[in-house]
C-alpha cells in the first residue's frame, strides 16, 4: 500500500487532483510508513499467518506500469489503488479480534479510506 501527495503517489508517478485527495493520501502515507506496517502488520500477528488473497488482490508497480503504457486515466490508476487497498485493509479487519494491538491501527486506516472514497464520490457526481 503506497501512494500520496507527492511523496506517496510517487511511488506510481501519480499526483492527487484535489486539496482534499491530497490531504487524505498524505495521512493515509504518514500511517503506511514501514515502520509502522512492520510493527502493526508484522509484529503483532502470529508467525506464519497466512491471508489469502487472489491474485487481482495484489496492485504491483509493473502492473501499474502497464495500465499507464496502455493509456488508462491517472484519476483511474488512483481510485484502482484506492480500491484495491482498501479492500486488504479490510480483509486484515475481517481476521482481527478487537483487542488485538493492531486493531485501532487498522480502523484508523479504514477511516482514512472511507473518507478517501468520499472524496472520489464527489469525482463521480
Amino acid at each position: 500500500l503506497a501512494f500520496g501527495c507527492p511523496g506517496v503517489l510517487a511511488m506510481l508517478g501519480l499526483e492527487a487532483a484535489a486539496p482534499g485527495e491530497c490531504e487524505l493520501t498524505r495521512l493515509l502515507q504518514d500511517k503506511l510508513q514501514y515502520e509502522m506496517r512492520l510493527q502493526y502488520m508484522k509484529h503483532y500477528f502470529p508467525m506464519d499467518y497466512v491471508l489469502q488473497v487472489q491474485y487481482e488482490e495484489v496492485l504491483r508497480p509493473a502492473n501499474v506500469t502497464r495500465l499507464r503504457n496502455k493509456t488508462v486515466s491517472e484519476m483511474a490508476l488512483r481510485y484502482l489503488w484506492f480500491h484495491v487497498s482498501s479492500q486488504a485493509v479490510l480483509r486484515i479487519r475481517e481476521v482481527l479480534p478487537e483487542k488485538h494491538p493492531s486493531w485501532k491501527y487498522t480502523q484508523e486506516l479504514c477511516q482514512l479510506f472511507d473518507a478517501l472514497g468520499k472524496e472520489y464520490s464527489k469525482y463521480r457526481q
